[in-house]
């Protein structure tokens, strides 16, 4: 299984509401989205310096259902409409996890 990881800092003076709405927009991928066997949208508890507020897991089977879940049109939709105009930074780490049992 790979684990999909990616924080999120937004810019300075982004509404609530508008992360809200990029939060919700990557959840309803799930079902959406065949590759997705399990998606979270959660604060980070301790943003400290760096300021990345918010993350992203999506759990995947392997790197290709990673780049089939990157290139799908709902995923590009929401990047491009919700979470590009409100981003300032996005770090990404994609994890060989092992499967639930």
């Amino acid at each position: 299984m790979l684990l999909h990881v990616v924080a999120f800092r937004f810019r300075p003076g982004t509404a609530a509401a508008a992360i809200e709405a990029a939060g919700d927009a990557l959840l309803a991928m799930e079902g959406r989205i065949a590759e997705i066997r399990e998606i979270r949208w959660v604060p980070n508890l301790a943003p400290g310096v760096t300021d990345y507020t918010h993350v992203l897991t999506v759990l995947l089977d392997d790197l290709a259902g990673l780049e089939r879940y990157t290139a799908h049109p709902v995923h590009q939709r929401v990047v491009t409409e919700l979470l590009a105009p409100i981003r300032e930074a996005r770090l990404a780490l994609d994890i060989d996890v092992p499967a639930h049992h």
